[in-house]
């Protein structure tokens, strides 16, 4: 990777830090903090990271977002975009504090530990170069910051109902908030996700001769999708509302993290 695009990824993070400690002060000093300058700083990061992204893509091909560090990156500015959606949704803008902590941790050990794709050494398996393949792993991204935001939703429950009695309590967003933050993400990645498994059934179909090869990914994928079904059939019950539906999403958030290292592996040796 050229160092152009190394600078832009450090750029994003540094403004991805920034916008971090932004949405705290929100949390702790309101009056500090307009929504606009909120706003204003969701999108400055965006625009950085999707700079390098479309950098990356230029310069390696649209396939380089097989590599594991390009779709990582991507993921990030999925969870960002989907979030700014749900913050459009609602009036509360307190959850972001709790997302932004995710992303900024999973973009700093992506470029601290996983090594940038190289032009040179870039090697894309032949398997890959489909459009129904980058479609199906676009598809997934975007679900899967779907998801990461509604299992974000999750954790943030269970940090309010623990600190309930607590000064922070009253700065701190709500449980019925954060319960919304995860049931609206969970109706956005639900069709970005089975959009994702259809794509691969065609790609597959076209790669192999069949519809449905028991690869790790696929199967990955297909776990995701039904728990993400079982939790959306869970939010219109009223005796899974709550914990139990929260100990739901956190699950799928588990297994969504679980799943990430397999989830791109259009590179050799993976086939």
């Amino acid at each position: 990777m050229i160092p152009h695009q190394s600078a832009l990824y450090l750029a994003a993070n540094l403004l991805l830090f920034a916008l971090l400690l932004l949405y705290w002060a929100y949390v702790f000093r309101p009056r500090w903090i307009t929504e606009r300058m909120l706003l204003a700083a969701l999108l400055s990061f965006s625009t950085c990271q999707g700079t390098a992204l479309l950098w990356s893509t230029v310069r390696l091909g649209p396939w380089a977002i097989a590599h594991s560090y390009v779709s990582t990156m991507f993921l990030i500015e999925a969870i960002v975009l989907v979030y700014l959606l749900l913050e459009r949704l609602s009036s509360q803008r307190g959850q972001g504090a709790y997302v932004l902590i995710l992303g900024f941790v999973i973009h700093t050990c992506v470029i601290l530990f996983v090594p940038p794709p190289i032009e040179a050494t870039l090697q894309i398996s032949p398997f890959v170069r489909s459009p129904w393949y980058l479609l199906h792993l676009l598809c997934a991204l975007v679900a899967y910051g779907a998801y990461m935001c509604a299992g974000v939703g999750a954790i943030g429950y269970f940090v309010t109902r623990l600190l309930t009695r607590t000064r922070l309590a009253a700065h701190l967003p709500s449980s019925q908030d954060c319960q919304m933050l995860t049931r609206r993400a969970l109706v956005i990645g639900f069709p970005w996700l089975s959009g994702s498994l259809m794509m691969g059934a065609l790609w597959s179909q076209l790669a192999w001769g069949n519809y449905w090869s028991w690869r790790p990914e696929e199967i990955w994928l297909l776990i995701v999708w039904l728990i993400l079904s079982l939790t959306l059939h869970a939010r219109t019950m009223a005796r899974w509302q709550g914990r139990p539906l929260a100990l739901l999403s956190f699950l799928g958030f588990i297994l969504t993290m679980l799943s990430l290292p397999v989830l791109a592996r259009g590179l050799p040796p993976a086939w």
